[in-house]
């Protein structure tokens, strides 16, 4: 089958102000439910459509321009009921790729012009821009010598985007070439080339910081390492069912592999070490789904929607697959409110997720007669659908929907091929979606009072502290990271919803990064906090997993009296509790941190006076058990972890039970005992440690 193919704290202050104004103007689009005459139309069709082909109509796509449109706006309500959307903003070019950069912009392409790829004999450039939603500009980035439509992208661990594939000829076929755009200095250069034309693949990151690229027209799949090499699966062999170029629908899952599930039925996961295994499953469902959607909507759970073999009407119905053992399990929610093909589904901040755009008919590409302008919500909890407002837009083949640091969903593009052409459709444009979340019960219209960020962390590593300073810590009730988006063609193969657990003070949230890269693949991610259900604007936060220095050596100063840990008078014996006593540049107060092997983040603590390592006595998991020096050997009683709380500052936690160094009562007495305790706030579990930087 042939297919017509941010600075964080000044970024955070500047988007709030932008959505304000945003969101602040009432325009006749944003009433989500009245029809609009010709005089409105026109001057929607004025707004940035004057270079369009001949071919193209300026009008098609718009909402209520054709009397005999099978699908119309059926919802009204306040904002806060049903969201708002913004007016049609111009762009310079169609968005069928867009991907959210680390600084908060947005990088969009298409391809040589505006007719359809096999209008050209020539495939050597590729019309790209960085757009700002802050200051709402266009900057033209194009791609010099190579035409990047249908690529497949996804996010490195550093931040950069890497792109595999595009179009080579005016017959659609693949090119070898990977790419990377930098958004530090908003510039492309060229990566290896794979063993393989590619055009359609997708990409997953991979917990080890690679990149795994599958399909485009090969059966053969490949691995970007961390090198600069990209090697082959040759073991992994998988031709996917016909029409075999069309997008993989595939994401790491929480046990390294890659999972994968769609379009066809099937579903099977992939170790993409050494040369690949495939491990195959049962089927998904009945239903071949053509130009469907999916969404990872929390830590190893995904939904997938709509869809279905070309030629039958687009479904409605939605399937969940739960992941979370290795063995993917599927089982029914509720089906969308309208059938759709073609559209796309954006996970938002409280982990509900939004489907937009889309056709509801036969039609494989563009239907602009059936088209769906309503948006719709799924809630994870009960499993339901909700509408909501209408776009002004058709937004069908070749469109894109991608959330925003602020929390509104950029959509935007539709068109680009035979289809498109007859139809005149051709959406060099986006729209800006603003969920009910971000206004203030009531109907009044007006903006929600929204959590703040005052300052997190701009990196993290796995499984330790991740300290948001907030004001409004008590109110917090849900912490969420989402992994920038990248979506194309109907999938986003870059987002990942996580959320994750946290305590609370007045003035403080105290999260857990992700447990591993496997949850969360090493990257930038929007870190967002709520506050009854309203979410503040995202601060980028790049989890990562350090390197860790196999052996350094520091004293442990604890927080709450300033003494060093400290073996009492240098002695050997064994079983003797460690103390607290005043600084002093004897080795009896240095420790030596040796890195456990196999492992990134545990160590034992090993005197250097006495050359005896820190154990907890008898190994007790209890409250209140000493700290005591012994002999060294592998017991886990014997292995510690450092959690950064930043400042230098450390929460030394035994392995094996999971609690903190303490100091007995939290006492400030000279000769006071360590103890392992629960792990809390108090100072007197956290210690300044000099580790080298990574």
């Amino acid at each position: 089958m042939n297919i017509d193919g941010i600075p964080a704290i000044g970024s955070r202050i500047v988007l709030g102000i932008a959505l304000a104004i945003a969101v602040a103007s009432p325009t006749p689009a944003h009433d989500g439910g009245h029809e609009h005459g010709d005089g409105q139309e026109g001057r929607l069709a004025s707004m940035g459509m004057k270079k369009l082909e001949a071919t193209a109509d300026p009008k098609a796509g718009l909402r209520r321009y054709d009397p005999n449109s099978k699908v119309i706006s059926l919802v009204q309500g306040p904002p806060d009921q049903i969201g708002q959307w913004s007016s049609i903003i111009n762009a310079p070019l169609v968005p069928i790729a867009s991907a959210l950069l680390p600084n908060g912009n947005v990088l969009m392409w298409d391809s040589v012009g505006d007719l359809p790829v096999g209008s050209y004999p020539v495939h050597n450039s590729t019309r790209a821009a960085v757009w700002n939603p802050i200051t709402n500009t266009f900057t033209d980035k194009p791609v010099s010598g190579y035409n990047l439509f249908c690529a497949g992208f996804v996010h490195l661990a550093d931040g950069k985007l890497f792109v595999a594939g595009g179009n080579k000829n005016a017959n659609q076929a693949g090119i070898r070439q990977t790419h990377f755009f930098n958004s530090s200095t908003n510039t492309w250069s060229r990566g290896p080339d794979m063993a393989f034309e590619r055009w359609y693949p997708s990409l997953a990151a991979l917990p080890n910081s690679e990149i795994f690229i599958m399909g485009g027209g090969t059966s053969t799949h490949e691995v970007y390492q961390t090198n600069n090499i990209i090697r082959r699966l040759t073991n992994a062999v998988f031709a996917q069912p016909e029409p075999s170029r069309l997008y993989p629908f595939i994401q790491t899952n929480v046990d390294g592999r890659v999972l994968y599930i769609g379009p066809d039925k099937g579903m099977r996961a992939l170790t993409t070490a050494g040369t690949g295994a495939w491990q195959v499953f049962g089927d998904r469902d009945n239903i071949y789904r053509y130009y469907a959607s999916y969404a990872m909507y929390d830590i190893g759970k995904f939904l997938i929607t709509g869809g279905g073999p070309a030629g039958t009407l687009a479904s409605k119905s939605a399937r969940l697959i739960d992941a979370t053992s290795g063995t993917p399990v599927v089982s029914n929610t509720s089906n969308m409110i309208y059938g759709r093909r073609q559209h796309n589904l954006t996970v938002l901040p409280d982990g509900t997720v939004l489907a937009t755009g889309g056709l509801t008919s036969y039609n494989s590409l563009v239907d602009l007669n059936a088209a769906a302008y309503a948006a719709e919500v799924w809630n994870p909890t009960t499993g339901t659908w909700r509408e909501l407002a209408s776009a002004q837009v058709a937004r069908q083949y070749h469109s894109v929907a991608m959330l925003l640091p602020d929390g509104r969903v950029m959509t935007g593009g539709g068109g680009i091929c035979g289809a498109c052409k007859t139809a005149g459709y051709l959406r060099k444009d986006i729209e800006v979606f603003s969920p009910p979340y971000l206004f203030r019960p009531g109907g009044s219209g007006q903006l929600a009072t929204r959590p703040t960020i005052t300052t997190a962390p701009t990196t993290v590593n796995y499984n330790q502290p991740l300290i948001i300073n907030t004001p409004n810590g008590s109110a917090i009730s849900k912490v969420s990271m989402i992994r920038l988006g990248a979506p194309t063609h109907s999938q986003d193969q870059g987002q990942r919803f996580i959320p994750l657990s946290f305590t609370t003070t007045s003035g403080q949230v105290n999260a857990t990064a992700p447990a591993n890269a496997n949850i969360a693949p090493p990257g930038y991610y929007m870190l967002f906090i709520l506050s009854s259900g309203v979410p503040s604007v995202a601060s980028m936060v790049q989890v990562q997993t350090r390197s860790a220095t196999t052996s350094f050596i520091s004293r442990a100063v604890v927080r709450h009296s300033n003494f060093c840990l400290n073996v009492p008078g240098g002695q050997l014996t064994n079983g003797l509790q460690l103390q607290q006593s005043p600084c002093n540049n004897s080795n009896v107060q240095n420790f030596r941190f040796q890195l456990v092997a196999g492992t990134t983040n545990a160590y034992n603590i090993v005197n250097v006076s006495t050359n005896k390592c820190l154990a907890v006595q008898y190994g007790d998991t209890r409250d209140g058990a000493q700290l005591i020096q012994n002999i060294c050997n592998n017991d886990t009683f014997r292995q510690f972890r450092l959690q950064s709380i930043g400042g230098g500052q450390y929460k030394i936690v035994a392995v094996h039970s999971n609690k903190c160094f303490d100091v007995s009562g939290g006492s400030t007495a000279q000769g006071a005992g360590i103890v392992q305790s629960t792990c809390s706030t108090a100072f007197s579990q956290q210690w300044r440690v000099s580790v080298p930087a990574s």
